[in-house]
């Protein structure tokens, strides 16, 4: 039996539709029903399926996959860490974990959880064994590329690269060579926000993972969201690693794309 612990986002979804198409008999543990629940509820027609619990109720959430004998776990979609800075009561479990962690960075936060999971018989799965369909080759996708983009690819990739490593973000912006806005606790989309308020126009936006990335959970990902409220013009190009790069919804986000003339790369 596989679970799947749902954040927020698409991501979800899609999952529940590749563990469908495969025939896996399946469960959802939706974290936050306000965000996602109904799109679930349209893909999964037996309400038993999706069971709602809070994301900070560790133990709550142990015993739910014991008490329904899951033996493999896929952790999806977004948990914003923010939420630990508001005033939400853990549990003892969820205490434990944290008070374990002198830096709770996201690579910290997760291996415990899947050290957790473990202990317990329960295997995660890798994200991009459910989700393969979402990644895209190597290559220009859409649009052309000049040696400014070309510029501030090669060396905004190298030092995203550097900065998911020490487990800051996975995005950096880039304009004319300089670093302009860096991913941390708010999110890819948030930066993109912040490096288009700075840089105003021709930014590049750099997607990486950590070297050793980890792809049972918080691989990269890009979507038609990261793309909301950006006008022509604002952004020259986007770039992401493709063995290590989830994009959702690839149709519309190459489509949008293509209407801003954003020239898009898979590296």
């Amino acid at each position: 039996m596989i679970a799947v612990i749902a954040g927020t986002g698409n991501l979800p979804l899609e999952a529940c539709k590749n563990l469908i198409k495969q025939n896996k008999d399946f469960f959802v543990i939706s974290l936050f029903p306000e965000d996602n629940l109904i799109e679930l509820q349209k893909i999964i027609s037996d309400p038993s399926k999706i069971i709602i619990q809070n994301f900070y109720q560790a133990s709550t959430i142990l015993n739910l996959l014991k008490e329904k004998h899951a033996t493999h776990v896929i952790m999806i979609g977004k948990v914003d860490k923010r939420n630990l800075l508001k005033k939400v009561k853990l549990d003892w479990l969820a205490i434990k974990l944290l008070a374990s962690l002198a830096y709770k960075d996201d690579k910290a936060i997760m291996e415990k959880i899947l050290e957790t999971l473990k202990s317990n018989g329960i295997e995660v799965i890798n994200q991009n064994e459910i989700l393969d369909s979402l990644f895209i080759k190597p290559g220009l996708i859409c649009g052309e590329i000049n040696s400014y983009i070309q510029t501030n690819i090669d060396l905004g990739m190298q030092l995203a690269v550097k900065i998911a490593e020490i487990g800051i973000g996975q995005t950096l912006v880039m304009k004319d060579g300089m670093i302009i806005a860096v991913e941390a606790i708010e999110g890819t989309d948030e930066c993109i926000k912040r490096g288009i308020e700075q840089g105003k126009e021709n930014i590049v936006i750099c997607k990486s993972a950590h070297k050793n990335q980890n792809n049972k959970y918080d691989l990269p990902t890009l979507g038609t969201k990261s793309l909301e409220n950006i006008l022509p013009g604002q952004v020259a190009a986007i770039a992401w690693q493709s063995s290590k790069t989830i994009i959702v919804d690839k149709e519309t986000f190459i489509k949008k794309a293509q209407e801003l003339n954003i020239p898009l790369i898979s590296i």
